[in-house]
């Protein structure tokens, strides 16, 4: 086994801590609570053989909704080798990870759309211009949340993805007390620059967060 230090602010760093922001999000986000890896202080890796190369990582990270305070975390990433895509295992801890109580929007969000006779559509948020209507946040946030486990999966040491944009929202009949939607997601792959169109149905509701029911690659777009 060798280690190896790197610089925090190099690619390989960001890259790891990138996978790291996507696993905090499929853990902790909801349509009030959206994580960013602030900043990366320590990073180097571990050649594991067989097994992949390990990034350990100590870094900062956010939640950019309640603007609460950083908190210090860190964690290990590896990524698998071989031929096959598998997404990179990770491990993190956090002392005293920014979440702010937002119970009471998640449950009000959750009556409002459970009992609504008019489904949610909208295209394209934010716009052209980067904006995005009041209302409709929650529904960029759990885009943002939906894609954050596409970009995990996808993940390994030669890509790196960003949530660019929600192209399409369709709210689905609600059931086994979800919300249902159906949506279509653009990440920017940050190596090739080209945009990655994908179509994923997911589910929420306060108590069992968010998942993503299917999700399906559409054909490559040149989009804005």
């Amino acid at each position: 086994m060798t280690s190896r230090e790197l610089n925090p602010k190099f690619f390989e760093a960001s890259r790891a801590g990138q996978a790291i922001q996507h696993y905090i999000n499929t853990i902790h986000g909801s349509p009030f609570r959206l994580y960013v890896v602030t900043q990366i202080h320590k990073a180097r890796t571990e050649d594991m053989g067989e097994s992949g190369m390990k990034y350990i990582l100590e870094f900062s990270v956010k939640d950019t909704v309640g603007q609460s305070s950083e908190g210090r975390c860190s964690a290990e990433v590896l990524f698998p080798k071989g031929e096959t895509q598998r997404p990179p295992q990770v491990q993190f801890s956090c002392d005293g990870l920014p979440r702010l109580n937002t119970s009471d929007k998640e449950q009000a969000f959750y009556q409002k759309y459970s009992a609504n006779t008019n489904p949610v559509t909208a295209t394209y948020l934010p716009d052209s211009y980067g904006h995005i209507e009041p209302d409709m946040v929650p529904f960029w946030h759990l885009g943002w949340l939906a894609a954050s486990f596409v970009m995990l999966n996808e993940s390994n040491e030669n890509t790196r993805y960003n949530m660019a944009q929600v192209a399409k929202i369709k709210q689905l009949k609600s059931e086994d007390d979800q919300l249902h939607f159906e949506y279509e997601v653009l990440l920017h792959d940050m190596v090739s620059q080209e945009i990655i169109r994908w179509k994923l149905l997911i589910t929420w509701s306060p108590a069992k967060s968010i998942k993503v029911v299917e999700s399906e690659l559409l054909p490559r777009c040149h989009c804005n």
